[in-house]
């Protein structure tokens, strides 16, 4: 019984499609990486390490409802170093 305890059941997982993005094809945050799919190839999807997913989900889920960037959001991530690109 003490070894079910240690195990995480909590997979969180979160895909945004169909976005309204010049820039992103699929945008999905899951529990410690998101995965960008860019509209200039979506043969290829980039994986960025993220601290604080549920953090940044709720950032994209804010962008998606008021119709801002998320090109941008992107961007800005990644220069703060809250997105770390880790795609091999």
């Amino acid at each position: 019984m003490r070894f079910l305890r240690k195990l995480n059941f909590n997979m969180f997982v979160k895909t945004y499609e169909n976005l309204d993005s010049s820039a992103i094809n699929r945008l999905k945050v899951s529990n410690k990486s998101v995965f960008v799919t860019y509209n200039s190839n979506i043969d290829k999807e980039y994986e960025f390490s993220c601290e604080n997913t549920v953090e940044f989900n709720d950032t994209v889920n804010n962008t998606v409802n008021n119709k801002e960037s998320l090109g941008k959001l992107l961007n800005s991530s990644i220069r703060e170093g809250k997105l770390v690109d880790i795609t091999k």
